[in-house]
């Protein structure tokens, strides 16, 4: 009998779930259209190439907003059964809130796992295409302009670092690198080539001198061809990325953040959003623990007052957590405490709630 008040509890739950999902859901693709509209015309963008971004534009809507959907189908579903004196009837047969609220638990935990397995390992290629067709089709942007970049800069370790004026992702091959090995603030090496190229899963620097300096004297050699496998880079490293941090994989993202801790660049935005990665999934567990006591008691207004608390409590949720996502960017939180502080406290909230509900 327990098995099939579960069912049912997770069969309101769900259709409640898809049917929030394909709601906004369709209402954010019909905004986001109203507002690519003038590029589509500007642009003459075919129909064909419409219909598949946002095909891959949905992808961006469930990765994006899926706590959101969860939280409006949870206070939807709990709220329908609590009007018709269901909960109330599940109550009087010896059932507790929690044990009423324990499918739904269940079922939303594994589902924000879900939520993260799909944002690193089936988004991300999608989302990648969604972006090209969004700079390359609608915006008619060239995408030559990302086939070379210019003045990188590396750093090996702190007395090691090198330049190179221009580096084509196409060919995997850089012109005009410049090497600089210093020791106690002094330059101590110095590498000058006309081309680099990745050969054979190992750097090669071509056409160049090599000049050591001490106190006294300065020597010179010049190569034609020398190895740099001390160059820990990928050619992929070079290339300059379409989007933004939040739309790499997870295992993309690190590797960036781990290139520039070695390089000395900037990584504590990316940092922040890194951890984010595994902790915004996670909301839809955590807004359950909200949602089941406050729906499981019935009030008037019927499915109207339930969206109302529900967008409050989004709005609340979200404001917070882009609030404490900007201390975090801005180095005023650590990326731990940016990225788990709101999930922290509303679930303490929400236990506290759940705990103070009449069972």
């Amino acid at each position: 009998m327990i098995k099939i008040l579960d069912r049912y509890l997770l069969r309101y739950f769900i259709t409640a779930l898809i049917v929030v999902t394909l709601s906004i859901g369709i209402l954010i693709v019909i905004i986001n259209m109203i507002e690519q509209l003038r590029h589509f015309i500007d642009h003459q963008v075919p129909l064909s190439q419409i219909f598949v971004y946002y095909s891959y534009y949905t992808g961006w809507v469930i990765k994006t907003f899926l706590p959101v959907f969860v939280l409006l189908a949870a206070l939807i579903s709990i709220g329908i059964l609590s009007r018709r004196n269901e909960i109330l009837a599940m109550k009087a047969g010896g059932l507790s809130l929690y044990r009423i609220a324990a499918p739904l638990l269940v079922f939303c935990f594994f589902l924000s796992i879900a939520h993260i397995y799909y944002n690193e390992v089936l988004y991300p290629e999608g989302n990648r295409k969604r972006l090209e067709i969004k700079e390359y089709t609608i915006k008619k942007r060239s995408p030559k302009k990302r086939l070379t970049t210019h003045n990188i800069y590396r750093q090996v370790d702190k007395n090691f670092f090198y330049t190179i004026n221009a580096y084509s992702i196409k060919q995997m091959e850089g012109s005009d690198i410049k090497l600089y090995r210093s020791k106690k603030n002094k330059l101590e090496e110095l590498i000058t080539a006309k081309k680099i190229r990745y050969t054979n899963n190992n750097w090669m620097l071509y056409d160049g001198v090599r000049r050591i300096f001490s106190d006294s004297s300065e020597s010179f050699v010049t190569f034609d061809s020398i190895s740099a496998a001390y160059i820990e880079e990928r050619p992929s490293d070079f290339e300059v990325p379409l989007g933004k941090p939040e739309d790499m994989g997870y295992a993309e993202l690190r590797h960036y953040i781990n290139t520039m801790k070695r390089t000395g660049g900037p990584y504590i935005r990316e940092l922040v959003d890194l951890k984010l990665k595994i902790s915004y999934p996670l909301s839809s567990f955590i807004v359950i623990l909200i949602c089941v006591p406050l729906a499981a008691n019935p009030r008037r207004g019927g499915i109207a007052v339930s969206f109302a608390q529900g967008a409050g409590i989004a709005l609340l949720y979200f404001v917070a957590f882009k609030v404490i996502m900007s201390f975090g960017y801005n180095e005023r939180l650590s990326p731990d405490l940016a990225a788990w502080m709101v999930n922290g406290v509303f679930l303490i909230i929400g236990m506290t709630i759940m705990f103070k509900t009449r069972k």
